[in-house]
């Protein structure tokens, strides 16, 4: 049997499992028969092993440059580096529908295997859901995207070649993770449904919940930055953002996800929010069914929808029937999942909680709305209109910024309500240092308002964060604990709430980096010839030499900068090359950054006028360098959430 119909053939068993997994789910279900539902549970662990053997026949017939398959025919050639195999899997539409499926397949397997004991009673239907979910993709690459589909005859002797704007790192990562967000995002929402229709949505798994929320909301999180990395490193548009289109449908459920793993943890604290909650995790399930139809349909523009295909209108129908059954569920079982705890005080953190989520929700409507107006104009009335970056930065910022003030203010809070001397006590200095900050950044400066405002609302919500680490130490200091020891055994004895914390950091961090660059860049652009200097801020540039590679895929300009100080002391030598793709017709460009915790110095060589000139796109860049930072505290934050606090307790 050939590699193709190998793994078409495991494809084809992968979708009867998954059929023999509903049903056998739904008639033990009705019929109380456990036997039934253990052999539906064991089809669904079977679903994981063979996508995982028909995902290794992909990569291996891109491994030994098998061109009989279309799809390897598509997204490599032999001048392709093997390293770049893996990125080369999900290039495509139909390979990264594969890779989508291998995730969801592993999702069954783990959330089988780690679903605590008390969750029992809603198995069966979560496998239905979840084996539903995955016979969704299995079924469009059977019938409509096969990704092992042949040439029958004349099999081309070499291939097409990737996509060149995936040839860079941080591809390895960044699609990957992206689609494994928007993919296991049906975790928390087969797990909710499967514990409402059972009429078990009270506290009983909800610690899984929030345990498996969290992990697909740090994925997602560190997809979206992964990806604002290798925009502002490779697509030359001297940013971290621009709200591309692809990047927002990623980002819009984040921010959901982001509302829920706040107000879950009201719901396990006060028994509030159940509704709530249950919204929003259908909300955020139905965004990533929109993410996958904006993705796969391509109706909008976006400088890497690279899966984009026809399958639009069934990745549409798929969404429309995720809203419908998620609807429906909603309605038919709304009794079961009505709270009748209120809120007692405005001024409590259960309050400050449901605030906060408004104003993610706010982001997200506005960013949905800008996704959607070009098209709604496009059908309705035959023009073609874009919304920039102007349009999000507008009405998002001061909403960002209102959402920044809130995490400043809630940690101060207390739950059910706050008294005034305790609000005053606890906001006292963490105010007091925001003010100094605004004062000190709106009378220094002739930068807008809005900057000043937002450097003191990072400087409210890091103090507010700093003292109450300080007041928690200082408390195991006067029962004995040393000084030096008393930091991390705070964080240790309540790993949920300073895990937390330290992700707020993360967010702090990349909202300075957002601040830096948009209030504070410097920027020009000029033509510049061999041996000419530029000054832009303290540095000087110039361009020591320009050279020229040609390869069988592409051609590459690559210019060498000399960077030098106020003193012409040499500080660094940077490239930044342009390379074009003859066969994609597209133009890959590298920046040349030279990084510093103060600033970066960004060089774009945007484009080469003959050998000795060219245009060059100037940037300096202030305090972007911590918004990497945010990625790694990021993750650092999210793991201790997540680490339990017994490693010897199931």
């Amino acid at each position: 049997m050939s590699i193709s119909n190998l793994g078409l053939s495991l494809l084809v068993i992968t979708m009867n499992l998954c059929i023999y997994s509903i049903i056998g789910s739904i008639i033990g279900i009705r019929l109380g028969n456990s036997q039934i539902k253990i052999s539906a549970k064991n089809a669904a662990y079977c679903t994981f092993f063979t996508t995982l053997i028909s995902s290794m026949c992909l990569v291996y017939a891109f491994v030994t440059n098998d061109f009989s398959i279309k799809y390897v025919f598509m997204h490599s050639n032999l001048s392709m580096d093997p390293a770049y195999t893996w990125v080369a899997m999900y290039a495509g539409n139909e390979g990264s529908l594969l890779y989508i499926a291998l995730v969801i397949s592993l999702s069954i397997l783990l959330v089988l295997l780690f679903k605590p004991k008390d969750m029992n009673e809603s198995e069966p239907h979560l496998i239905a859901i979840m084996s539903g979910f995955l016979l969704f993709f299995i079924g469009v690459m059977v019938f409509f995207a096969n990704p092992f589909d042949t040439f029958q005859t004349n099999i081309p002797s070499d291939g097409r070649g990737m996509n060149p704007l995936l040839a860079h790192p941080g591809m390895f990562s960044h699609p990957p993770l992206l689609m494994a967000g928007l993919a296991t995002i049906s975790i928390p929402f087969s797990l909710i449904t499967s514990m409402i229709l059972t009429g078990t949505f009270r506290n009983n798994g909800l610690d899984f919940v929030r345990t498996t929320s969290l992990i697909v909301w740090s994925i997602l999180g560190v997809g979206l930055l992964l990806g604002s990395w290798w925009a502002y490193t490779i697509l030359g548009w001297g940013g971290y953002w621009v709200w591309d289109p692809i990047e927002n449908v990623g980002l819009m459920p984040w921010l959901v996800m982001t509302a829920f793993i706040h107000s879950i943890i009201v719901q396990r604290r006060r028994g509030m929010f159940r509704v709530w909650n249950v919204l929003l995790i259908f909300l955020a399930f139905v965004l990533a069914q929109f993410g996958m139809f904006i993705n796969r349909g391509g109706p909008v523009v976006s400088v890497h929808s690279f899966a984009a295909s026809t399958l639009g209108y069934i990745f549409l129908g798929f969404m429309v029937f995720s809203a419908l059954f998620c609807s429906l569920i909603f309605i038919a079982n709304y009794n079961k999942i009505y709270s009748d705890n209120k809120i007692e005080s405005v001024i409590s953190r259960e309050a400050a909680f449901l605030i906060n989520n408004f104003f993610l929700l706010a982001i997200t409507f506005v960013t949905l709305w800008g996704l959607i107006f070009p098209l709604i104009n496009e059908v309705f009335y035959n023009e073609t209109v874009t919304v920039g970056a102007p349009y999000y930065n507008a009405v998002n910022g001061p909403v960002i910024l209102l959402l920044l003030f809130i995490m400043g203010i809630g940690p101060n809070l207390s739950w059910k309500g706050t008294s005034n001397s305790n609000l005053k006590t606890n906001l006292l200095y963490p105010s007091l240092i925001a003010i100094i900050t605004f004062t000190f950044f709106f009378l220094s400066s002739n930068k807008p308002f809005m900057s000043s405002l937002a450097l003191s609302s990072i400087a409210l919500v890091l103090s507010t964060i700093i003292f109450e680490w300080f007041r928690g130490s200082r408390s195991l200091i006067k029962n004995g604990t040393h000084w030096l020891y008393a930091f991390f055994k705070l964080i240790s004895n309540n790993r949920k709430k300073y895990g937390g914390y330290i992700v707020h950091i993360s967010i702090l961090l990349v909202a300075l980096g957002v601040v830096g660059i948009n209030f504070y860049q410097v920027k020009i652009d000029k033509v510049v010839s061999v041996g000419e200097r530029i000054e832009i801020g303290n540095y000087k540039i110039e361009i020591a030499e320009i050279n020229e590679n040609n390869f069988n895929d592409r051609r590459e300009k690559v210019a060498t900068f000399l960077i030098l100080d106020s003193n012409e002391n040499i500080v660094d030598t940077l490239e930044g090359n342009n390379t074009f793709y003859p066969t994609f017709n597209m133009a890959s460009i590298r920046a040349g950054i030279l990084s510093s915790p103060i600033e970066d110095l960004y060089i774009i060589p945007s484009d080469f006028i003959d050998n000795d000139t060219m245009k060059l796109i100037i940037s300096i860049n202030p305090l972007v360098w911590w918004m990497w930072l945010g990625g790694p505290i990021f993750i650092l934050g999210t793991l201790i959430s997540l680490w339990p606090r017994n490693l010897n307790k199931s």
